[in-house]
């Protein structure tokens, strides 16, 4: 997930176009993750010091590892550790700004070090982007909520972004969640529950962002919110609750779950607390919604 925060970063920025972080995420999935810059990425060398073992590797037959230990600037366990790393992803976006000429080592250094900065996230939580850890994640983005119930958005929204990408997108960039006192929408997919807590959740988009989704969970071609396309989203929906609420059976709570609803063109009002969470898919963005209590409908 690291790759879709640090590529928005860079777009913000106009360090490079879109067209050219496109290019990147799709390359970036081929590519195999050098040392040199997971050292960078995880703050344990500089790019100056990945520029000497390069040198030094012109003129000894070395493994970079094995230089960077012999010169001091990594220690045995920090090479295992870049080594575990290495062998577990082969997606650093990093590697392939490189490698096509957009940043040079120092560039990227530089970059990284003002994203950790402008981002405000802390080193726990950017190690959990790039680890993909949806738990630590959910976390980051929820954290600020004043919500009685953010244990249970917490578990709800977890299973909601595993969701999506296991049948939907593995390119989610989620947003960090705010109060609404109301939300207009296009379109809106909600599924009632009715049960101890009571809570309200769904999610809405434009009309082609959402005939995709459905055509991607479908897996046929859809352009429009036909009735298919509302079918699709509802039995998605009626998944992701299913499941939800099969985990909470096993702690002996009760729920009932209704046909899902698929509302066209109008404003929510929530009788107490409205949360929205951006998710932005390689497609375009759909919110996330969760709510205290079923809002009312007006057009």
């Amino acid at each position: 997930m690291f790759n879709q925060y640090f590529g928005n970063y860079l777009l913000e920025k106009s360090l490079i176009k879109p067209e050219e972080l496109t290019a990147v995420l799709e390359a970036q999935k081929s590519v195999k993750v050098k040392l040199g810059v997971l050292a960078i990425d995880s703050g344990y060398m500089t790019a100056e010091q990945v520029s000497q073992v390069h040198k030094l590797q012109a003129v000894k037959d070395r493994k970079f590892g094995a230089l960077a230990v012999e010169e001091g600037y990594l220690t045995e366990e920090q090479l295992d550790e870049l080594l575990h790393m290495q062998r577990k992803s082969n997606i650093l976006i990093g590697q392939v700004l490189i490698e096509k000429g957009f940043f040079t080592y120092e560039k990227y250094e530089e970059v990284l070090r003002h994203y950790r900065k402008d981002s405000k996230l802390t080193d726990d939580e950017i190690l959990a982007l790039k680890n993909s850890d949806i738990n630590k994640i959910v976390e980051i983005f929820i954290k600020s909520l004043p919500i009685e119930q953010i244990g249970m958005l917490s578990e709800y929204f977890e299973l909601f972004v595993k969701n999506i990408i296991r049948f939907i997108d593995d390119e989610i960039r989620v947003e960090a969640a705010s109060e609404a006192d109301s939300y207009q929408f296009d379109n809106l997919i909600t599924q009632r529950m009715g049960g101890e807590y009571g809570f309200f959740s769904g999610f809405a988009s434009s009309e082609p962002v959402l005939a995709h989704f459905a055509s991607v969970y479908a897996q046929e071609e859809l352009s429009t919110m036909n009735e298919m396309a509302a079918d699709s989203l509802g039995e998605f929906l009626n998944c992701q609750n299913g499941l939800f609420l099969s985990n909470l059976s096993h702690e002996g709570t009760e729920w009932e779950l209704y046909l899902p609803e698929v509302q066209k063109g109008g404003v929510l009002k929530p009788v107490s607390k409205l949360y929205v969470i951006p998710c932005h898919l390689s497609f375009g963005k759909i919110d996330f919604l969760f709510a205290e209590g079923r809002p009312s409908y007006s057009n």
